[in-house]
């Protein structure tokens, strides 16, 4: 499967910033801490430079997908469709390389393929939902599977949309 749409709005927030501060504050899940897509960071330049930020880093190699990122303290996480399965990815905030990885379930292939969900992290734990269903929980420092539960086989639960 080819590398299609993996959320735009994740590699923007990935290489615009110069650095990312400790002080600055966590975005632990989609739309961040009060899920209104509101910053509560201050001290933010009020327009950009000349030719717009210089670029920190980069990072490539996600899958495909249409998660977002989900920031808290030094590490960043997402997920993506990659090497023959859904992963959720923690990458180091300072350089973008890769800390673990982590199986959440298939890939989904269709025209857009990957995941639709953004990872959420509380309590040193990362929850993420694939598109079959699959609900994991993995430590945030290591990626190592706390639980894992199949929302359709162990509730009756069923994915309802094609957007899934």
């Amino acid at each position: 499967m080819q590398q299609r749409g993996f959320a735009l709005a994740a590699t923007a927030a990935l290489i615009a910033l110069p650095s990312l501060q400790a002080s600055a504050p966590d975005w632990p899940g989609w739309r961040g801490l009060e899920r209104d897509d509101v910053s509560r960071e201050t001290g933010l330049a009020s327009e950009w430079p000349a030719g717009g930020p210089p670029l920190a880093w980069k990072a490539s190699g996600m899958g495909a997908g249409f998660s977002s990122v989900a920031v808290v303290e030094s590490r960043i996480y997402t997920m993506g469709d990659r090497n023959g399965a859904q992963q959720l990815l923690a990458l180091d905030a300072r350089d973008g390389s890769l800390v673990w990885k982590s199986r959440v379930g298939p890939v989904w292939d269709d025209e857009s393929g990957g995941p639709r969900g953004t990872p959420s992290v509380d309590g040193g734990v990362v929850y993420a939902l694939g598109t079959e269903g699959d609900l994991v929980a993995v430590e945030a420092a290591s990626g190592k599977e706390l639980w894992r539960h199949s929302l359709p086989r162990d509730f009756g639960g069923q994915v309802m949309s094609r957007w899934k």
